[in-house]
């Protein structure tokens, strides 16, 4: 029995949508508390320029995202309505590959992982204190990546009716598209860590022990976190399309919003962790001040509070008491020498 007679196209387009609506509804949640994170920090703890791109990504990848849920609903009422009618049809639409909406989708698809695939590069380039040559190899899978993709843009819209997306002029460049996008990340993500974790170790023996030792930990562990769920569905995505299954729909439907989800899910994390630190500080202030408003040692672009130095002085006295008051009970001669004692001669 054919994939095609297991799990109809049809079937797994329709639980495409259910989903992808189900997680854009998660983004839209997130999208929301993450501006809100981004536009008060900004008001509190003064403008930065950091906010600001992830406000412009974060709002990047949310209209994306609509756009391509736009889309799949426009084609879910033309595929189920207008082509159902026909027996059979809801399949020949969905089999219609270089229909102008499916590559629309698919062109908004490529797109939201370039945004995402660039902001992770920039944040490798602003942790590794902004060094050009950190950026060669990412740029150039980042490129490999646009022409991978897009190419596969125009072959989709080039494909004869009926040329199914697992053609064989087809699988060049969407494997290259998936394998390069994930090289990407995880070569991003694994530079990150490894710079956080080289300076945190430098810096260690400055630290004051009242200062957040674990927050470099907790970074990491984040961007971890949301490397592994992104990569995860990646795979499954590849693994479903090199696998000729019709799930492979799913998993490409609930990647354009699940792409914002991680981003958004490490702007949401980092800034709460900010804010409750605020908090604590006596608000709007950084760490310097729970570290008693002391200097900073900048290592590596990064400012750490100093180690705190206690200088203990003892001081000696010995008063030889007896000789004093013995000296003060004698009472010179009328007349005499203070400084010899005696008296003068006549």
């Amino acid at each position: 029995m054919s994939d095609e007679e297991q799990f109809p196209l049809a079937r797994a387009e329709i639980i495409a949508l259910f989903m992808e609506s189900m997680l854009f509804g998660a983004f839209t949640v997130l999208y929301s508390i993450a501006v809100w994170i981004l536009l008060y920090r900004e008001k509190v703890r003064g403008r930065s320029t950091t906010n600001r791109m992830l406000f412009v990504t974060s709002t990047v990848m949310w209209i994306l995202a609509v756009a391509h849920l736009a889309i799949d609903v426009t084609r879910a009422v033309e595929g189920f309505v207008v082509w159902g009618k026909n027996p059979g049809g809801t399949d020949a639409f969905y089999g219609r590959i270089s229909d102008p909406t499916e590559v629309a989708k698919n062109v908004l698809y490529i797109t939201m992982t370039l945004v995402a695939d660039s902001f992770v590069s920039y944040r490798l380039y602003v942790v590794w204190n902004r060094q050009w040559w950190i950026l060669i190899v990412p740029t150039v899978l980042l490129l490999a990546t646009a022409v991978a993709g897009y190419g596969a843009c125009v072959e989709i819209g080039l494909a004869k009716e009926g040329n199914a997306i697992f053609a064989e002029n087809l699988q060049p460049w969407i494997r290259a598209f998936f394998s390069l996008s994930l090289t990407t990340n995880l070569l991003a993500t694994f530079l990150i860590a490894a710079r956080i974790m080289w300076s945190n170790r430098r810096v260690r023996k400055y630290r004051a022990s009242g200062a957040a030792a674990g927050s470099h930990w907790e970074v990491i562990e984040t961007m971890i976190q949301s490397a592994a769920i992104y990569s995860a569905a990646l795979a499954s995505l590849l693994g479903t399309y090199l696998a000729g299954s019709n799930a492979q729909y799913i998993c490409v439907d609930i990647l354009q919003p699940l792409i914002g989800i991680v981003f958004t899910l490490i702007i949401i994390r980092v800034g709460l962790g900010f804010t409750m630190n605020d908090t604590v500080s006596g608000g709007g202030h950084g760490v310097s001040d729970r570290a008693g408003a002391a200097q900073l040692q900048t290592i590596g672009g990064h400012s750490y509070p100093l180690q705190p130095v206690a200088i203990n002085v003892s001081v000696s006295r010995t008063h030889d008491r007896a000789s004093f008051e013995g000296y003060d009970r004698k009472e010179p001669p009328v007349g005499s020498d203070i400084e010899s004692g005696k008296a003068p001669s006549e």
